[in-house]
């Protein structure tokens, strides 16, 4: 099972860092729809012309920023789907895997999830989708092969996949929010997590090893 984004051209250069970096903070406090062109050019000192040589269009930007930030991510979600072993394990290591992501740069998350649940914004929209579904499928394949090893019960991959996603995703969209988000996107938090979608919270079930996540909300 491989899923993986396409490949993109890396920024060449440090001023295409900043365009890209500016960029990244407005869409975060702003919203893609909000966050202007002008915005960004002013925040680097450059001229429209510049930002045109290396992105086509604003949305040009915005994707190319999304697969800056997210294509090694991507590629490192796939890898721990196929090296490790154990559903339990592999669930753990992806919920560990998006907290680290998210938590070195909390801008991420932010411009992620303030696009996704605003407004339809044709191009974007789409583009969104089209990077949940491929995230999605690793997942499911991780949920049905512990459908298949008897690690897990249940008669629907897509429905456990949907819940461990709504479990996970709302962590980091709230968590990454907070004031010190590394201090609450811990693999602690991550392992607790795991733990309370494989065994619930039900008091006729006794969680091996559970211990409470660490951080303060």
């Amino acid at each position: 099972m491989t899923v993986l984004l396409p490949a993109v051209r890396p920024p060449t250069n440090e001023t295409e860092k900043r365009l890209l970096d500016a960029a990244l903070t407005l869409f975060a406090e702003k919203g893609y729809e909000a966050a202007s062109v002008r915005e960004i050019i002013e925040q680097v000192g450059v001229t429209r012309p510049v930002l045109y040589y290396y992105c086509a269009s604003k949305e040009d930007l915005f994707k190319r920023l999304v697969h800056w930030t997210h294509d090694e991510a991507y590629r490192e979600l796939s890898r721990i789907a196929q090296e490790t072993t154990g559903c339990a394990n592999r669930l753990r290591a992806i919920i560990r895997g998006s907290f680290a992501f998210c938590a070195a740069d909390p801008r991420v998350p932010r411009v992620m999830f303030q696009t996704a649940f605003g407004p339809v914004i044709p191009g974007i929209s789409e583009f969104l989708s089209e990077l949940a579904t491929q995230r999605f499928a690793i997942i499911t394949q991780v949920i049905q092969d512990g459908l298949n090893s008897g690690e897990l019960v249940s008669s629907d991959s897509r429905e456990l996949a949907l819940a461990f996603c709504c479990l996970m995703d709302q962590h980091l969209h709230i968590l990454s929010r907070m004031p010190q988000p590394q201090e609450q996107l811990t693999p602690e938090r991550a392992d607790w997590l795991v733990t309370l979608f494989l065994t619930g919270v039900g008091t006729g079930t006794r969680a091996p090893n559970t211990s409470s996540p660490r951080g303060h909300l």
